[in-house]
């Protein structure tokens, strides 16, 4: 039987040429003196062709540790920086797999046998040295090969691999993310989420579409502050999994996502604020509303370009007016892109990924908490969900009467606030108690968005225009007329929508 134990791991990725040079470099001679040694590893993913295994968190491995074979099964346990592994030696293949003893991880394994298929393999160089600082001793590993994976058919698909990973052995946690911070100032590496399988299965999906944020492993038995590092933790993991679709492959999709996690990171600290007597995760939501900032003008390019001017040109002419707007929409876009990429590569945002990931994983802000972090997330929540949604009918009131759209933006970002709590302790209830309350929460802030994105829509049309010429300037009033014509029928709406959402019974109560 295999012992089981906890892994925490920092992992890094970057150009290969550049993680090749690293173990040559004066930084990892500081780092390890006695330098490293070379090994060849080679290792098969196994599970069932719908992925059994992968659902529950569970991955299947065997490696060729030169003339050793190794079982490896490895559990996630609440965040992909941490995960329960079990590790066994392999007299020989027939003996695979061999069961470890933990009926969590046996008993699906066992269920699905006869249906095990490699889905995956990884072929990597690697350098390693246990290195010591500031009171951990740490495994420093650079891996440099390739991942594949295989489709229904047998078909590979290979890509590049190149990471470098610090796994915690003994003693300081701080240790490590102190080393972790060392090494992205002194490196052009940026922090990586998710594991080798993952980065092997990504390649049989060309369409190159981002995963949907996983839902938070939150029970109502843990407690509120448990739940808080647990959000955390899972910040940090999907801001590192979706930075490469904005800084390698520039999808408008992966600036659209990092912003929303960057907003539930600032929505997370609302809602424990107010239990918390230090200021280190206000300190994190301030610099994730800076980095949304920046990557603001990117994302309003994006829509204005994909989707506002996308659908007005599949439903009209357009001519040498609106050729030359896009044009000028796309130089814009280029430029916000440019910079938009250069914030989310910067090793600025590197050390505020590593901040949000440490504050999740080791929590000093525990050592200063009130006494309602101590309460089970099941007397928590209600409390947390009541206060937001106080907030949302205080700004009601404010704002009731006007007619002005302008005047009823702060009702918008009431709403907003409200959900990302909404959607974060959800998954303490059950679908059927809560979908009910979120189409009509959804439905009302769609009314809301329509009229916002008018408004946007008209400023980057101004934008667009300027100094093009008579018709270039009508194409770029046409473009305002025609989402202005969908804001006044969205905000027509907008009356029904709230009352209903007014009438609407929290599932939470």
């Amino acid at each position: 039987m295999a012992t089981g134990r906890t892994e925490l791991e920092l992992k890094f990725t970057g150009a290969p040429g550049a993680v090749a040079a690293l173990p040559s470099s004066d930084f990892f001679a500081m780092a390890a003196p006695d330098g490293g040694v070379w090994e060849r590893l080679s290792s098969t993913y196994y599970d069932t062709p719908e992925g059994a295994l992968a659902t529950l968190g569970i991955s299947l491995r065997m490696r060729e540790e030169g003339a050793d074979l190794v079982q490896a099964v490895k559990l996630r346990a609440g965040s992909a920086l941490r995960r329960l592994e079990f590790e066994q030696q392999l007299e020989c293949i027939p003996d695979f797999p061999l069961r470890t003893g933990d009926e969590a991880v046996d008993g699906p394994i066992s269920g699905c046998n006869d249906r095990l298929a490699p889905i995956a393999r990884t072929v990597v160089d690697r350098w390693a040295a246990i290195i010591t600082h500031k009171g951990a001793t740490i495994e420093l590993a650079v891996d440099l090969g390739r991942a594949e994976s295989f489709d229904e058919t047998g078909r590979a698909f290979a890509a590049p691999l190149a990471e470098v990973e610090l796994e915690l052995i003994a003693g300081e946690r701080r240790g490590l993310f102190a080393f972790a911070r060392l090494l992205a100032d002194n490196t052009s590496l940026r922090l990586a989420s998710g594991t080798k399988l993952d980065a092997a299965l990504a390649l049989s999906k060309p369409d190159g579409r981002i995963a949907k944020s996983p839902k938070l492993a939150l029970d109502n038995q843990m407690s509120a502050a448990d739940a808080l590092a647990t959000a955390l933790a899972g910040a940090a993991e999907r801001m590192a999994f979706v930075q490469p679709y904005i800084t390698d492959l520039r999808k408008a999709e992966g600036i659209h996502q990092m912003r929303v996690a960057l907003r539930r990171l600032r929505a997370i600290e609302r809602v424990f604020r107010p239990y918390l007597k230090t200021n280190e995760i206000s300190h994190l939501a301030l610099q994730a509303k800076g980095f949304a900032k920046n990557l603001g003008a990117a994302r309003d390019w994006d829509v204005f370009l994909e989707e506002t001017l996308s659908d007005i040109c599949a439903h009209s002419d357009a001519g040498a007016g609106m050729r030359v707007l896009k044009a000028n929409a796309e130089k814009a876009r280029a430029q916000c892109w440019a910079d938009a990429v250069a914030v989310t590569e910067s090793r600025a945002f590197t050390q505020f990924l590593l901040d949000v990931s440490e504050a999740g994983i080791i929590s000093h802000w525990r050592k200063k908490i009130r006494r309602p972090m101590s309460s089970a997330l099941a007397d928590f929540a209600p409390e947390a969900l009541d206060r937001a949604l106080k907030k949302v009918v205080k700004t009601a009131a404010k704002v009731a009467g006007s007619d002005h759209l302008a005047d009823r933006h702060p009702l918008r970002i009431a709403l907003k606030k409200l959900r990302y709590p909404v959607q974060m302790f959800g998954v303490l209830y059950p679908k059927e108690a809560r979908r009910d309350y979120m189409t009509t929460l959804s439905s009302l802030q769609d009314a809301f968005g329509v009229v916002n994105d008018a408004v946007a829509t008209q400023r980057l049309a101004d934008i667009a225009a300027s100094d093009g010429g008579e018709t270039v300037m009508r194409a770029a009033g046409f473009v305002s007329g025609y989402k202005a014509a969908a804001a006044r029928a969205a905000a027509t709406a907008i009356d029904a929508r709230w009352s209903a959402f007014e009438k609407s019974t929290p599932f939470w109560r």
